[in-house]
């Protein structure tokens, strides 16, 4: 390098290394936060609904035990045998008694199959609706997840721009120090030649 040449890239790095402390003295102007993350993002309002409510749960009503417990004494308890309660036709009346009960308790029964599987299908369809809404909170949830995801990594890549800026200015103060060092150098040399 000539000294000519050494002489323009000294007062090139002098030049840019008082630009650099002429922009340290000024106070930062406040940018806008636009300016910094760009233009906002339209805000998404929920939705003034309220969400909906699940199915409420309605199990059915047990069936009626009444008839089965009316007729379960299947009558007054005569002694057995003898020919009285053959001619009074006791047994007759037992015998009818006990058809009834039967016959009530068959159809309790029935109802009481009826009631079980009725009870279940509102019991899962209420899980069911319930499992929906909270599925449909969830996808709601993870969708705003994945919004904010977004404005991270835009946030952390322009804090990493604003780093390599920063690094980038340090790089060119530390070039224009060390030109300045060697023109220092180079001036103390020559002094101490002449002096020499």
């Amino acid at each position: 390098m000539t000294p000519e040449e050494f002489e323009r890239e000294r007062a090139r790095s002098a030049e840019a290394l008082r630009q650099v402390i002429e922009g340290a003295s000024v106070p930062a102007a406040v940018r806008g936060s636009e300016e910094v993350l760009g233009p906002a993002e339209p805000v998404r309002e929920e939705s003034a609904e309220a969400p909906p409510e699940p199915v409420a749960w309605n199990p059915p009503p047990p069936p009626d035990l009444r008839p089965v417990n009316e007729s379960w004494p299947a009558g007054p308890l005569r002694p057995a045998g003898g020919i009285a309660s053959l001619l009074g036709g006791s047994r007759e009346k037992a015998r009818e008694a006990q058809v009834k009960f039967n016959s009530d308790q068959v159809q309790l029964d029935n109802a009481l199959v009826s009631w079980t599987a009725e009870h279940f299908a509102a019991t899962h369809g209420h899980y069911d609706s319930v499992i929906a809404l909270m599925r449909k909170r969830m996808d709601d949830i993870d969708t705003r997840h994945r919004e904010l995801e977004r404005e991270l990594i835009r946030h952390v890549h322009e804090m990493a721009r604003r780093i390599d800026v920063v690094l980038g200015e340090g790089e060119k103060g530390r070039v224009s120090h060390e030109a300045a060092l060697r023109s220092v150098r180079e001036r103390l040399r020559a002094i101490e030649e002449k002096l020499g």
